[in-house]
């Protein structure tokens, strides 16, 4: 016999559009998603926000090698990386 358990988190509430088309995200939600960008989705004629998580690059890439010797030269510095 399999036990399966899931928990769903639901929460709405009402909340109002200003001029500008800006929707406040209450507080305790913006601390509980953990994320300022998202996906915004339009399925009929619902607005979905999906919390997209962010990757630091140091995680993606251990060191980068360039051969120039001047990195205030921010020209050689971009044609050395495009390498």
């Amino acid at each position: 016999m399999v036990n399966i358990r899931m928990v769903v988190n639901i929460v709405s509430m009402v909340v109002r559009m200003d001029r500008q088309g800006r929707i406040v995200i209450p507080v305790n939600i913006r601390k509980n998603i953990k994320s300022n960008i998202f996906l915004l989705e339009v399925i009929n004629d619902e607005i979905h926000l999906k919390p997209i998580k962010t990757t630091q690059l140091t995680s993606l890439v251990d060191k980068i090698e360039v051969d120039v010797d001047d990195f205030t030269d921010t020209h050689k510095l971009r044609k050395a990386l495009v390498k």
